[in-house]
């Protein structure tokens, strides 16, 4: 029986009972499957050149009032020393491309000189349009070109991270910038109409393989409208808009009656007036004031 064949007569599992998988060493890929996207992470090393690591184990960590980005990192490895001695790095994500995938996992193969690894590198190295952060040789690294986003990172060293000399290493990293390019800027900007197409990694497996899967279009569902506080989907809205102007839960509830087709360019136009005001937060009595005038 082939391998396709076998999974066409075993289309799901779901009358199956449960056994326990081994807690082997890397037990998210070794004891379970577990895809993600992946970071390719790029730092400076001791000769003053770009480092490009393969990072599948990168998480959001703060998510509101910090930014920031947890990272596990294998002891010792190019990435590790390199935070170690420059505390900069630079997470860049780019889409499906087959062509690059096996180019990646030959970049992240342990024990390889910046010099000797970069040689067979499919991508191209530009410096950060960010003040202050072109490639310097020393400290700020290059990204890459073909990146459709970068988040431009330093090593929050007021954070409590274990360093025991063990396998991994924990490194939160401070988001100091979020870079993308214009088309996607524009798209997430005006309510994300579609979504990049990321390739997903499974990890290594059997020592020999390492698996990656390319989704198909993306596609959405509408969020519930009738369930739980009315203004709690519009403070989730409103506190997404711009950092420098925040929404609290009173003034959200004054805002309930708009259809929700409008909501988003009314609180729009509350922001723009907020930020000609003056005003960071807007509160009920601010809304109330606004709809006086109005």
């Amino acid at each position: 029986m082939s391998f396709i064949d076998f999974f066409r007569r075993h289309p799901n599992t779901i009358d199956e009972a449960f056994i326990e998988s081994p807690m082997r060493d890397n037990w998210y890929q070794a004891s379970s499957y577990y895809p993600s996207p992946f970071a390719l992470i790029t730092t400076v090393d001791e000769n003053g050149d770009t480092n490009i690591g393969p990072y599948q184990l990168t998480f959001p960590f703060e998510v509101i009032k910090g930014r920031s980005f947890m990272l596990c990192s294998r002891q010792n490895s190019n990435t590790d020393r390199h935070l170690k001695r420059t505390q900069v790095c630079a997470l860049n994500y780019v889409e499906y491309d087959k062509k690059w995938l096996k180019k990646i996992v030959d970049l992240g193969y342990p024990g390889q000189a910046t010099a000797d690894k970069m040689k067979d590198s499919p991508f191209t190295l530009i410096d950060s349009p960010s003040p202050g952060r072109e490639a310097d040789g020393k400290r700020f690294p290059k990204i890459l070109k073909e990146a459709f986003q970068v988040y431009e990172c330093v090593v929050d060293v007021a954070q409590p991270v274990r360093d025991d000399g063990n396998t991994p290493e924990y490194f939160v990293l401070r988001i100091e910038k979020i870079l993308m390019k214009e088309t996607w800027a524009k798209n997430l900007a005006n309510g994300a109409t579609r979504l990049p197409n990321v390739p997903l990694a499974y990890g290594f497996r059997d020592g020999a393989r390492f698996w990656f899967a390319q989704h198909k279009k993306p596609f959405w569902f509408p969020t519930p409208t009738d369930r739980g506080p009315k203004e709690e989907s519009v403070l989730y809205e409103a506190n997404r808009l711009d950092p420098d102007v925040r929404f609290t839960r009173e003034a959200c509830k004054q805002l309930t009656s708009i259809p929700k087709p409008f909501i988003k360019t009314a609180l729009k136009g509350i922001i723009k007036r907020a930020k000609e005001d003056g005003v960071s937060e807007v509160d009920i009595d601010y809304v109330k004031k606004l709809n006086d005038e109005r």
